[in-house]
């Protein structure tokens, strides 16, 4: 279960989920979801581009610079390409995050990014979600372009949202759930549509350590 508000002291390791996948698997969506139900959690999302990741008008309170206001007390940074220094920048912010969603781009390796964090002291790895869409996963997984990047996006996660699954029917959900768990054997593998997954079972499950 994510962590209540006013529990985390500055000496806290900040918990942060890595979200990953390829373009229009739904972690734009994901976010948004996730910032719609904090209740009361104090979460930062830090993204490389906010042209990449549009969150939703009526979510957000205040805009200077690199940094977005978001309602409830929670903010969008984007960190360009350092985000090392970007994750220091955030840690000293007042009040400090209480957890951190990383989305990373659609060709990124998430469990690179997710070693990167375990480097600060200040940060603590939740999780790694790979996002995967149910209609079109195998087929990309196919592609000689895409089939490596892809395949090492789902053996990176501790939990798969496999979304989209409306767009298929039952039969064929069953058989990208057996191709997904068979490329990420390590995962969670957890049916999504619109990647409306229920808060508690993406963030503060502390999945990076199983």
């Amino acid at each position: 279960m994510p962590a209540a508000p006013g529990q985390h002291s500055e000496h806290t390791p900040i918990p942060v989920t890595v979200i990953g996948g390829y373009l229009g698997a739904g972690k734009t969506t994901l976010v948004n979801h996730l910032l719609r139900h904090a209740r009361g959690l104090k979460l930062a999302v830090l993204v490389n581009d906010f042209g990449a990741l549009p969150i939703d008008a009526d979510l957000i309170e205040a805009q200077d610079g690199s940094v977005i206001g978001i309602a409830g007390g929670c903010v969008c940074c984007s960190y360009g390409s350092d985000l090392m220094q970007a994750l220091m920048d955030l840690e000293a912010r007042d009040p400090r995050p209480e957890h951190v969603l990383l989305e990373t781009s659609g060709v990124a390796l998430p469990g690179q990014v997710a070693s990167a964090v375990t480097l600060l002291a200040g940060y603590a790895l939740d999780a790694v979600v790979t996002l995967a869409d149910a209609a079109t996963v195998r087929e990309h997984g196919a592609d000689r372009y895409l089939a490596d990047t892809i395949s090492r996006q789902l053996a990176d996660a501790h939990l798969v949202l496999l979304n989209k699954a409306d767009l298929v029917d039952a039969g064929e959900l069953e058989r990208v759930q057996q191709w997904v768990t068979a490329k990420a054997p390590r995962a969670r593998v957890v049916v999504s549509r619109q990647a409306a997954a229920p808060t508690e079972v993406v963030l503060g499950t502390r999945l990076g350590e199983a």
